[in-house]
């Protein structure tokens, strides 16, 4: 049987190499930092996203460990079962999406630099404890301001899944099918593909199956 680990914390993709991303369970605030980067990573910038809907991972195996404590992987991470493989698909939609977030910011003015700026100054303001009421005041002004908000996800159905998506994943489905996906396969997929729970994505997909 598999051995199971119940590791507190909030799901992170997170990548400074070339090749796939792998997810990093981090610890939340006030519970103390996890370190991720060993001096090994050197100054390369870190890409980071919270993944929405179900994710398939796997634990890493001797080679794929190897090379990401190569690259600069805490060690510790390891030890603390916190770091996992991704599935293909989780890793092509990092891509495409990480992509898609720099032409955004680009051109809303920001530059990758300023996007980290922006990522670091929310870390570190989740983490911050303000005393005084003028620095509790001047907080939640900037987290409305950063768009800060609960790491906690939301249960249930998606707050909204088009008409346009339910028939672009029908038609995937079919695709799928004639590669020899099995009806669990598709499901998998697609609910990774579109960010859904898997139950909401079988039910869309019951027509289609």
């Amino acid at each position: 049987m598999p051995t199971k680990y119940k590791i507190d914390g909030a799901a992170m993709l997170i990548r400074w190499w070339p090749g796939p991303p792998v997810l990093v369970i981090v610890t939340c605030p006030p519970a103390p930092a996890v370190q991720i980067r060993t001096s090994r990573s050197g100054p390369a910038s870190i890409q980071t996203r919270v993944p929405q809907g179900p994710v398939e991972v796997k634990a890493v195996n001797k080679q794929e460990k190897r090379f990401l404590l190569s690259q600069g992987v805490h060690p510790g991470l390891f030890k603390s079962h916190r770091v996992f493989a991704v599935s293909d698909e989780i890793a092509r939609r990092f891509d495409s999406e990480g992509e898609a977030f720099i032409d955004v910011a680009s051109q809303c003015g920001l530059s990758k630099t300023d996007v980290m700026k922006l990522i670091d100054a929310k870390r570190k303001l989740a983490a911050m404890r303000p005393t005084s009421s003028g620095e509790k005041r001047a907080a939640r002004a900037l987290r409305e301001l950063l768009g800060c908000g609960s790491l906690a996800k939301e249960r249930g159905r998606p707050q909204k899944i088009t008409a346009e998506d339910r028939i672009q994943m029908r038609a995937n489905a079919q695709d799928l099918r004639q590669q020899g996906k099995t009806t669990d396969e598709i499901v998998r997929i697609l609910a990774q593909r579109y960010e859904l729970r898997i139950s909401y994505a079988k039910r869309i997909l019951e027509d289609a199956m």
